[in-house]
């Protein structure tokens, strides 16, 4: 049974509780298989069911749950062939992002802090939290919003892979040793150097992930 934590107002609620479920199954209290109904939702967040709907819905055309007219929605499960289709995708999209974004747009200060404090942490959903925060700041500088929308919504499928490999044997990130030569990338403007370590941490991403889930 989920935990009751309601949510507050008055944020848009549509986005709030689309919000809280993306948390619920990006942390595994949402683990993959598990039928997730309207019902259970409603109660847990102390909401109607009519948001809650709306972002199962959402949540299935983002290829994060299942439906049938039998179970009602259920969490996918992890996929090695999912995960090879993803990485790759967010690894372009990333890249395309860096590439096209101001030289100097980037706050680097903010960047290096959220590296320290990864470093620093031994708890795997920090870790977790910070990677895609440090994702999250290099993606910012970008102007291109639909770009940066796509890798939002790509993001979240992809975080069932991240926080269930970094929390399986509290493991130490495997993003870390590429961060420190993205950020003097970008202390030179050297964005075409950065979009390329920035690929490639997210190819290293997915060999472990591949690596992980076959012994899983």
């Amino acid at each position: 049974m989920l935990d009751r934590e309601p949510i507050e107002r008055p944020a848009p609620l549509r986005a709030a509780v689309y919000r809280r479920v993306v948390d619920l199954v990006t942390a595994g209290e949402l683990e993959p298989g598990r039928a997730v109904t309207e019902a259970e939702l409603s109660r847990a967040l102390g909401v109607s069911r009519t948001p809650v709907r709306e972002a199962l819905l959402r949540l299935e055309a983002e290829g994060v749950l299942d439906s049938t007219p039998a179970r009602g929605f259920t969490v996918r499960p992890l996929r090695p062939a999912e995960a090879a289709d993803l990485y790759p995708i967010l690894a372009a999209l990333e890249r395309l992002a860096v590439s096209t974004s101001p030289a100097r747009a980037l706050d680097l200060a903010a960047l290096r802090a959220i590296d320290a404090e990864l470093l620093a942490t031994g708890d795997p959903v920090q870790r977790w939290r910070l990677d895609t925060a440090f994702h999250d700041t290099i993606v910012s500088a970008c102007p291109n919003a639909s770009l940066r929308a796509m890798i939002t919504a790509l993001r979240v499928r992809v975080a069932r892979y991240e926080l269930a490999f970094m929390r399986d044997g509290d493991r130490e990130s495997h993003a870390a040793p590429l961060h420190e030569q993205i950020l003097a990338a970008f202390d030179e403007a050297d964005l075409v150097r950065a979009a390329d370590l920035i690929g490639r941490n997210w190819d290293g991403s997915l060999a472990s992930v591949l690596s992980w889930l076959s012994t899983s």
